[in-house]
């Protein structure tokens, strides 16, 4: 499996992360396979659905540290995603609620030949 993202990596999540690494919240996993690929809210955010082992689908958005990491959330692919669910602080409607913070997506990468590795070094400057 190759991690295609991880909140401990995201600067913009930090106070996110002091959270979780001090224990507070228990971390969950949902791991499945991936059964669609689709632009979620108006069309404009990407996003991907999992079947999970109970046949149970759950929606989660396609996350990774740039844009060529899209390019491991295929169909049909393994997927397994660490993530805590933290109870909302916003007022009104969605007042105590929970919402779930990705911590880590690990998906089934097949093997690089090496030609595609060099294309890919070439073409997005990802050495990984």
């Amino acid at each position: 499996m190759r991690v295609v993202y991880s909140l401990k990596d995201d600067q913009a999540h930090a106070d996110d992360w002091r959270v979780v690494s001090s224990g507070e919240l228990p971390v969950q996993t949902c791991a499945g396979v991936i059964i669609k690929r689709y632009m979620g809210s108006m069309n404009d955010w990407p996003a991907f659905t999992i079947r999970g082992e109970s046949g149970e689908e759950t929606n989660w958005s396609r996350y990774g540290h740039s844009a060529g990491d899209d390019r491991y959330y295929q169909v049909g692919r393994r997927v397994e995603i660490d993530y805590v669910l933290q109870r909302r602080r916003a007022k009104g409607v969605l007042r105590g609620t929970e919402r779930r913070v990705v911590l880590e997506v690990r998906i089934e990468a097949p093997l690089e030949t090496i030609r595609q590795r060099i294309v890919r070094q070439r073409t997005t400057g990802n050495a990984f």
